[in-house]
Parts: C-alpha cells; structure tokens; sequence
C-alpha cells in the first residue's frame, strides 16, 4: 500500500515527465503501425491533459488561441457546417466549467442571474428557441441557438466570474488577446508590405485566413484601441506603459492600413462620445440631439437622396477619397451590395415581423427578395456570400422585432449602468479609466453593427461580451462600497479587475 502511494505521489510530483513518456510512447506505437492519421491522439491527449491540469488557465489559453482561430472551411472546402478551429472546440471544453460555476450557491452568482442585463438575456434565449421552432431550418437555428447559448455562458459569466473572484485580471485578459491578434495584425502587415502596404485591395485579404476578411478584423481593432489607450493611461509602472503604448500603436497602425471605412466610423463616433464625456454634457442634451439629428434626415431623406446619388467618389488607396466613398451609393459596389442585403433583410422582415425567419437563416433565404437594380458582382442566389451587414437588421429579418429589441435594451442597459457607475468612481483612478476606455470600446461595435454583423464570431465576441463582464463585475464589486470616498485604483477591488 506504501509502494502504491509512493508511485502515486512521484507521478503527481513529475507529471511532465509522465505525460511525455506517455506522448512518445504513443507516437512511436502510431509511427510504426504507418498509422499517420491518428498521429492527432497524442495532440489531443495533451489538449486533455492541460484542460484537466488547468482549468482556468486553459480560459486565457483560449483567449491567446482567439484571433489565431482558422475555419474548417479553410481545409475543407465543401464542408456544410463551418468551424473555427481550434477556438470553438475550446468554447466548448470551457461550457462544462461555466456551467459548474454558474449551479454553485453563491453571493456573485445570485447577483449576476437577476441583473438587468441577464434578465433581458433570458428573453433573449427564450425567443431565439421559439423563433428556432418555427425556423424555416430549424437545424441551422439549432447551431445559432446553441452558439448563442455558449457566447452568454462562457464568454460573458465565466470572466465575469473569474474577474470578480480575482482568478484574473482585466489586463491579463487584454494582454492574452492581444499576443494572439499581434502574431495575426504582423503577418497581415507582412503581406500588405510584399503586395502593397498602401493598396486597399491587398489589405482586404491581407488578414485571411485568421479573419474572413478586412472588416471583421478592423471590428476587433476599434474595440481594442480605447482600452488599450485606457489601460496606457492607466498603467503605474514604466514597463506596462511602455508596452501599452507599443500595442496602441500597432493597433493604430493596422486599423488604418485595414482601409476599413465602417471601421473607421465606429471609431470617430466613439471619439466624439469622449468629447462629449470630457465635456460633461449631460445624456438628455445628447440624446435630444441624437432625435433632432435622425429626426433631420427622415425630414430631408428625398433631398439626401439625390445629393448621395450625385456622389461618385470611388473608395481608392488615399485615405480621404476612401472616407468620402461612404456616400457613394451609385458606383461603389461595397456600397451598393451593403444596401442590397439590408433591402433584402427588411423585405423579410415584413413579411415575417414577429418571429421571422429562424435564427442564422438570412443567408440561405434572402436571395427571392433582392432588389435587381442593387444586385452587384458579390451578390449570390445560392446562399454562399455572407449576411445581412447589419447585427439589427439581421436579427430582424431571422428573429422578428422582440429579438432585435431585446438585444439594443441589452446595450443600452450595459451603457447606462457602466456610465452611471463610471460617474461615481473617483475621477483619476485606474478603473474609471479602464471603464470608460471598455465603454468606447463597446460603442465601436454598436456603431459598426449598424454596417456588419460578426457577433457570431467568437474572436469578435469574445471582446465583446467579455467588456460585458467587465462592466458586470465593476459593477458588482462596487455595489458594496462607496467609490467617492475611499475606492480607488490602489484598492484590492480595482486589484483584481485592473
């Protein structure tokens, strides 16, 4: 029995040398059996290995593999059901996790599950199995459901979790996505500096195959660019600035030379909501302005049309002809194709307004409802070429109006409450910084949603439900203290998510 625990002990003392004997082991018995393609075993073993050993860990792992995530399309081209690999089968492997934390009885857990946010969440859910029922595919709306179902679980409560427990901390977080997106933005850079760094055509296709394409990877770096200014600002040590400053620069760097117009209207947008902010003019200003500005242009929609019909500036290499193609919606066929799908998504919407046409549809139903004269070289009738670029307009058309509205309360729940809390922590301290930072971060999207859709994707939504948990766990973590008098960036609070 002594001899028993003494092994027992030695492996657990000398697991590393354990497992690799029992990798090369393996290797050499598949190796020589010609066996070659299950020379994978091995490889899954240690994914095993490392998932059991380190559970948590595994999570930041998860955030590294993030941006570097390939689709299985890329390997197989007429496969049916797209993945991308190997970040999604992680998504997976961290659910049992989440799960398990989330069934404990606990303070954090009782308060997270009755947020606001959470609450509109499980309508969110609700409505999505109930429109996947009527779904015109029902196994297409199967997968979104359950992809949707595993982005709240482990992309949203998991950091919240992690951060509020202090597991980690709100820069490890950053700082984890960040190496993976900086080995993704130097082999674009690499590209564009062999084909032309200054050719908008090379930069569209620079980012394959970790991005679909040049505007999802320019989404992930206008959500990072005011964190990663936050957090520069932030930073209380000579080192971390310096690294912040560097990573600020090289997102700066590939977001312009991303020649992403969407992109860089997000981020100009989440600019003048900071002026607004330094300038401390008061919500009900904003949004009055906001209803005289949309109410403007419904006034004048007949006299806008004819002024972006007579614009003909074509989207080119010299960065202010690219802005100004935005109104070009005569000849820009970017332009054209993006009016294309949300003709098309609004037709479905009104035919189907209340449940729609099943979550993750659009693609495989829009075809039939086309306008012929907005068709251009990139539309399709064969359910091959994207969604509906738009986050609201998609859900309209595949999930009815509830679920479009459900999902703008959750964002406009998440910015009221992060800028009521940002508005009572101590105005220099470093997470007031980082929060405001996290909500510019947020508004980029928001804004960009408006153009694109890529919350389906977890590189994408992984930021973007992770700044969620950071506003959830600030939150929380200052629900019980008074942030005016003694809370500040040196506290044990602002600690664990800082």
């Amino acid at each position: 029995m002594d001899i028993i625990k003494s092994i027992l002990s030695h492996v657990k003392d000398k697991w590393i040398i354990v497992s690799s004997l029992i990798f090369i082991i393996i290797n050499a018995i598949l190796i020589g059996t010609e066996r070659d393609f299950f020379v994978i075993l091995p490889i899954i073993f240690i994914f095993l290995l490392a998932y059991l050993s380190f559970p948590l860990k595994f999570y930041l792992v998860y955030l590294f593999i993030s941006p570097l995530s390939i689709p299985l399309s890329e390997f197989f081209q007429e496969i049916s059901i797209d993945l991308w690999l190997p970040s999604e089968l992680m998504l997976v492997a961290l659910a049992p996790i989440a799960i398990i934390m989330l069934l404990s009885n606990n303070h954090e857990n009782r308060w997270f599950t009755w947020h606001p946010v959470l609450l509109t969440i499980y309508f969110f859910l609700g409505w999505i199995v109930l429109t996947s029922i009527t779904s015109s595919m029902p196994l297409v709306s199967l997968k979104y459901l359950i992809l949707k179902t595993l982005y709240f679980i482990v992309l949203l409560y998991l950091p919240f979790i992690l951060l509020v427990k202090g597991t980690i901390t709100f820069k490890r977080f950053i700082a984890f996505y960040s190496i993976g997106l900086f080995v993704v933005i130097l082999i674009t850079l690499s590209k564009q500096w062999e084909y032309g760094l200054f050719n908008k055509f090379v930069a569209h296709g620079s980012c394959n195959p970790f991005f679909t394409d040049h505007t999802s990877y320019a989404a992930v770096l206008a959500l990072l660019i005011p964190v990663s200014i936050a957090l520069l600002i932030s930073s209380n040590t000579a080192t971390r600035r310096i690294l912040f400053l560097a990573l600020t620069i090289v997102l700066i760097v590939a977001f312009v030379l991303s020649y992403t117009r969407a992109a860089w209207l997000s981020l100009m947008v989440a600019g003048v909501v900071w002026v607004a902010w330094l300038l401390k003019i008061r919500f009900r200003y904003l949004a009055l302005l906001a209803i005289i500005f949309f109410g403007s242009i419904f006034y004048f929609q007949d006299n806008i049309l004819i002024w972006l019909n007579q614009h003909k500036t074509a989207s080119s290499g010299d960065i202010r002809k690219h802005i100004s193609s935005i109104a070009n919606i005569r000849t820009d066929e970017s332009n054209v194709e993006r009016l294309n799908r949300w003709t098309s998504a609004i037709r479905m919407f009104k035919e189907k307004p209340l449940l729609g046409w099943g979550p993750g549809t659009y693609m495989f139903q829009y075809a039939p409802y086309q306008a012929s004269y907005l068709k251009t070289r990139e539309s399709s009738n064969l359910g091959l070429k994207g969604n509906a670029h738009s986050e609201y307009l998609g859900l309209l058309s595949e999930a009815g109006l509830p679920a479009a509205l459900a999902f703008i309360l959750i964002i406009v729940i998440l910015f009221y409450r992060g800028f009521k809390l940002a508005l009572k922590l101590k105005p220099k301290s470093a997470d007031r910084v980082i929060l405001i930072g996290v909500l510019h971060g947020l508004i980029t999207y928001v804004v960009h949603g408006f153009m694109n859709n890529f919350l389906d994707m977890d590189k994408v939504a992984v930021l973007f439900w992770g700044y969620a948990a950071l506003i959830l766990a600030m939150e929380h973590l200052y629900s019980k203290s008074n942030p005016r008098i003694d809370i500040s960036s040196k506290t044990s609070a602002s600690d664990s998510l800082s």
